[in-house]
């Protein structure tokens, strides 16, 4: 058995009243990962420009050899943080593989509220396969997808992933995630991150043939209530023990599950396949950082 955590950290920065504040508070990320005892760290809002993935890890896995994947994805809305990335990492050696830049929802990138102008602030996926000794190999896929909430069209219509444009997006950008994992060899996997949706199950369950970690009614990860981050696995592994560790403050909770083997007899399951597939036209991606070992 493994423990797989995520958590979006926010480049490290705390909300107040005023929103996000700009002191870095990673450390308190890191004594909230510190006790959760896991294998396996994935990070969204990861400040790419410094060393808080090293430094979450250490929390998280201390005195453990480590190893890191890392990208950046976009330019950063959070104060004092430059550049925004997705890292994974685990005390069992990775091997990163290509990583996964999603195309951008074809929607006005209008203020939900003020109509202003905005960025869609690209999104991807980090996927680095691990070799977890007796468990075997697992491929560990984390990132994000747009918040197609945060925006409106030019007549006022706010966005959703239930109905319209965005659903038609999600169905789309799962079709399109089906592909792209299938083209790297992706079978047996984990598949985490802050999916901004309100229905994550209809597009990474039921689309993707993954599993849901969280059962019904599936408990809050935000603050305000929302369920977006989540934790997926291919159906020959059984998620158990999912819990969501709050941290004051924090615009997101920690997420973090155990990881087993479906037994040999247990019924044929179902998984990513490439057969009858077509990779969509690559995109232009950034070199990739690598994996590194401390």
């Amino acid at each position: 058995m493994i423990s797989i955590a995520f958590a979006n950290v926010a480049g490290g920065r705390l909300v107040g009243p005023d929103g996000y504040a700009d002191a870095d508070r990673t450390a308190d990320f890191g004594r909230a990962l510190a006790g959760l005892q896991a294998d396996v760290l994935i990070v969204t809002e990861l400040d790419t420009r410094g060393d808080q993935l090293e430094r979450l890890g250490a929390a998280a896995m201390p005195g453990r050899e480590l190893s890191f994947a890392r990208q950046e994805f976009s330019d950063s809305h959070i104060p004092g943080v430059e550049r925004l990335g997705v890292g994974i990492v685990s005390a069992y050696a990775l091997t990163e593989l290509e990583r996964i830049d999603l195309p951008d929802p074809p929607i006005d990138y209008l203020h939900w509220r003020t109509g202003a102008p905005m960025d869609p602030h690209p999104k991807g996926f980090v996927v680095a396969r691990g070799e977890f000794g007796a468990f075997g190999e697992v491929d560990i896929v984390g990132g994000q997808v747009c918040p197609v909430h945060m925006f409106r069209s030019a007549d006022g219509v706010e966005y959703t992933y239930q109905e319209g444009a965005g659903r038609e997006y999600g169905v789309q950008l799962a079709a399109y995630l089906q592909g792209e994992l299938a083209a790297r060899g992706v079978r047996r996997a984990v598949v985490a991150g802050d999916l901004n949706m309100p229905n994550p199950r209809e597009f990474f369950g039921e689309r993707l043939g993954l599993v849901d970690a969280f059962g019904d009614p599936p408990p809050a990860t935000t603050p305000d209530g929302r369920s977006i981050d989540r934790l997926f696995s291919t159906r020959d592994l059984i998620t158990r023990q999912a819990e969501v560790i709050q941290l004051p403050g924090a615009d997101h909770h920690l997420v973090v599950c155990r990881l087993s083997r479906r037994p040999i007899d247990a019924p044929p399951t179902a998984r990513i396949r490439d057969q009858d597939l077509t990779r969509p036209p690559a995109r232009p991606t950034s070199r990739p950082h690598g994996i590194t070992r401390t």
